[in-house]
C-alpha cells in the first residue's frame, strides 16, 4: 500500500542550518493562525527560527502575524502551495523531514540545488488532505465495489464533486453532485463538500432510487421500501411527546413503542388525534419538518452510487489513483 513519498535533493543552503534544531521531533498535527499558548505552536517557533524564518526573540506558543509570515517563508523555500502560513500536512511532511536530518547527512555547500521535500511533480493541492480510506476491490460485482474517500483536513471544507477515479487499466469515473438534502421536492443536487473528517462512500453499482445524498437525521426511514448498501444509519429521533399535553396515555404509549426510523401502520393507534400526529410526525417529511434546524441534522457521510453494471476493478491486483478537477494526484491506492 502507498502514500506519496518524500523526495529529497538536499542542497547546499541546507549546510547553514544550526544544530540546535535537529532531532526536534515530529510534528502531528496542523497548527493555524489564531492558536495561543499552545507547545507545539512553541516548538514551531523554535524550528522556524533555527532557519533564519522567525526572528522573534521568544517563542509565545501564538500563532499571530510573525509565525504565520515565518511559515510562508518556508512554504514558498520549498514550493508549497498555496502560501498559506497554514501549518497543514504538505508543510509538516518538509518540517519533519528537515528535523529528521542530522549534521554527517547534510553534504558541502554548493553540491546540491536546493531541498525538495515535495510530493511528486503533478500533485495536487489536496493531497494530503482528501485520502482513500478504504477501497474493496476484490469483489465480484459491482454492487460491492467501493471507494471510500475521508477529508483529513482539520479546518478546510473541499469539494469533491468532478474528482476522478482511475484503475491501471485506464478506466475512469467521476465523483457526481448529490443532494444535500434528500428526498423533498424542488431541491436541485449540490457538490459534494466534504467538511474536515467527513467522508464519501462511493458504490460502483446500482441503486434503485438513483439517489445521491448527505445523510441526515431522517434518512434512516428510506430504506422501509428501498435496499441501501451500504446500510443507512438510523438515528431518527422521535417527537417530544411532552410538547403534545392532548395526546392521550396510550397514545403516548403507542408512539413509544413504534419503530425508529419507520413510518407506523395507522391501524395500530386506538383513535384518530394518535393517527393524526403519527402521519405527520412518523415519516421522512415530518422529520425534517421538525429537526432539519438542530445542529447536529445532517451526518458526516455522503452516499455515491455511480450506477454501473460491470465491474471497475481488477479482483487480483489494482492500482487505484484518485486525481482533483485539474487532473493532479491527490492520492493512489494499491492491492
Amino acid at each position: 500500500m502507498r502514500r506519496y513519498a518524500v523526495w529529497m535533493v538536499l542542497a547546499g543552503a541546507a549546510a547553514f542550518l544550526p544544530l540546535a534544531v535537529f532531532g526536534a521531533g515530529s510534528f502531528n498535527r496542523d497548527l493555524y493562525y489564531g492558536m495561543r499558548g499552545d507547545a507545539d505552536v512553541a516548538r514551531l517557533q523554535d524550528f522556524l527560527r533555527g532557519r533564519g524564518y522567525f526572528n522573534a526573540p521568544e517563542s509565545t506558543g501564538n500563532f499571530f502575524g510573525l509565525t504565520r509570515g515565518a511559515v510562508q517563508q518556508l512554504q514558498s523555500a520549498y514550493n508549497i502551495s498555496p502560501v498559506s502560513g497554514y501549518f497543514g500536512p504538505l508543510t509538516r511532511a518538509v518540517a519533519n523531514k528537515l528535523s529528521a536530518l542530522t549534521p554527517a547527512a547534510i553534504p558541502p555547500a554548493g553540491t546540491a540545488s536546493i531541498v525538495s521535500l515535495l510530493p511528486p511533480a503533478g500533485a495536487s493541492p489536496y493531497r494530503g488532505k482528501i485520502e482513500m480510506s478504504s477501497i474493496r476491490g476484490r469483489e465480484s460485482t459491482a454492487d460491492k465495489e467501493q471507494v471510500t474517500l475521508r477529508n483529513t483536513s482539520s479546518v478546510e471544507t473541499i469539494n469533491v464533486t468532478g474528482f476522478r477515479i482511475e484503475n491501471s487499466a485506464g478506466g475512469s469515473v467521476d465523483i457526481p453532485k448529490a443532494f444535500e438534502l434528500p428526498g423533498l421536492a424542488g431541491t436541485a443536487m449540490d457538490p459534494i463538500r466534504l467538511r474536515p473528517e467527513d467522508q464519501v462512500v462511493i458504490t460502483f453499482g446500482t441503486q434503485e432510487r438513483r439517489m445521491n445524498f448527505r445523510e441526515n437525521l431522517c434518512t434512516g426511514y428510506f430504506d422501509q421500501t428501498s435496499k441501501f448498501s451500504p446500510s443507512l444509519a438510523h438515528r431518527c429521533p422521535r417527537p417530544d411527546v411532552k410538547e403534545y399535553p392532548s395526546l392521550s396515555d396510550a397514545c403516548i404509549k403507542q408512539l413509544q413503542n413504534a419503530s425508529s426510523c419507520r413510518i407506523p401502520k395507522l391501524e395500530m393507534f386506538t383513535d384518530s388525534a394518535c393517527a393524526d400526529f403519527a402521519q405527520a410526525h412518523f415519516n421522512y417529511a415530518g422529520c425534517v419538518k421538525d429537526y432539519r434546524e438542530k445542529a447536529n441534522f445532517y451526518g458526516t457521510r455522503w452516499l455515491v452510487w455511480l450506477q454501473r453494471d460491470g465491474d471497475f476493478f481488477r479482483n487480483t491486483i489494482e492500482r487505484v489513483t484518485l486525481k482533483d478537477q485539474a487532473g493532479k494526484t491527490v492520492d493512489e491506492f494499491e492491492y
